[in-house]
């Protein structure tokens, strides 16, 4: 119950405050003709995460956040997404930090899927500079932490998870091809790493499959990105309003 009413309060409180708060913040720098540190002016045209799911009763895990983790309503909108995966596939995420978020889509998503997710080694010499600021989401005590309290009261779903370790710009991902029905991007936000992760999840995402991105408006580097592939592909990026989460389904 209480996992209910965290998914409550994070899509139909938190959002849509969150969302009106970005909304001022954004009109506000633009009128003053000035820049906002991490929220940056966005030109993706926006879509109602509910437009995204049709999942309407959403449990939230692990509510608390951290610095490096998403917001308690994006959380709740990808489990939501999770939760429409069809059953038996694969899920990938590329940025494991904590484990939060591959523990909350493990929960949410059908029991036969297979949840992947891959993170950076500390002190690990990468293909492209990471962005300044994100150091602590690499040079962390474990990764996926979160994971460890559920691993006997809840075996069957954290089993689900599979967790991998490399760079993201030089993993092989060819096993996992045209084989995921959910892909979470939210690796180093460089705007070199978004580039690689976005073609790299484009090669995993099957048909019908959706792939979520992470900080958009917010890091510089993914911002950039997404929005030239979208001006150079054509292929229908969506900002979720009031979410920093980029949304696209492959038809």
């Amino acid at each position: 119950m209480r996992e209910i009413l965290y998914g409550f309060y994070g899509t139909m409180i938190y959002l849509p405050l969150s969302g009106l708060s970005r909304k001022w913040r954004r009109f506000s720098m633009r009128i003053n003709n000035k820049e906002g540190g991490f929220l940056q002016q966005i030109n993706l045209p926006g879509i109602s995460w509910k437009q995204c799911t049709n999942k309407k009763i959403i449990e939230i895990r692990e509510h608390d956040e951290v610095n490096g983790n998403i917001r308690i309503s994006e959380l709740g909108v990808i489990n939501a997404i999770a939760a429409d995966c069809e059953d038996g596939t694969n899920i990938f995420e590329i940025g494991t930090f904590d484990g939060r978020t591959s523990l909350n889509i493990a929960f949410s998503s059908p029991s036969n899927c297979s949840i992947y997710t891959l993170d950076l080694p500390a002190k690990t010499d990468t293909q492209f500079s990471l962005a300044p600021g994100e150091e602590h989401m690499v040079e962390k005590e474990k990764s996926g932490a979160r994971l460890e309290k559920y691993r006997e009261s809840d075996s069957s779903i954290v089993s689900k998870i599979h967790n991998l370790f490399g760079d993201s710009a030089s993993f092989d991902y060819s096993p996992y091809y045209k084989s995921c029905s959910l892909i979470f991007v939210d690796g180093s936000h460089a705007y070199e790493y978004a580039l690689s992760d976005t073609y790299a999840a484009m090669k995993m995402v099957k048909k019908g499959g959706v792939i979520i991105w992470h900080d958009y408006g917010i890091w510089e580097g993914v911002t950039r990105a997404l929005e030239e592939i979208e001006e150079k592909e054509k292929i229908g990026l969506k900002n979720i309003r009031g979410t920093s989460l980029v949304y696209w389904k492959k038809e």
